[in-house]
């Protein structure tokens, strides 16, 4: 998304930082080398499981894996 469309944030009314756009950039790039769809809202619903799993594992909540 990032890098098909630099101004993604501005076309979605979001703005984010630096990192996380090298982050959903690294998962665009993922997605297409795994022929999964590129969606914004696919590769935000991977940003958001990694994120949960993360939580979960610190122990910060709790939740299935």
């Amino acid at each position: 998304m990032t890098k098909e469309h630099p101004d993604a944030p501005k076309q979605f009314g979001i703005l984010l930082n630096q990192e996380t756009m090298e982050l959903v950039s690294e998962i665009q790039e993922f997605r297409e080398r795994t022929n999964q769809p590129t969606t914004l809202s696919s590769i935000v619903e991977d940003a958001i499981s990694v994120y949960h799993d993360r939580l979960v594992e610190e122990g910060t909540i709790y939740g299935q894996k």
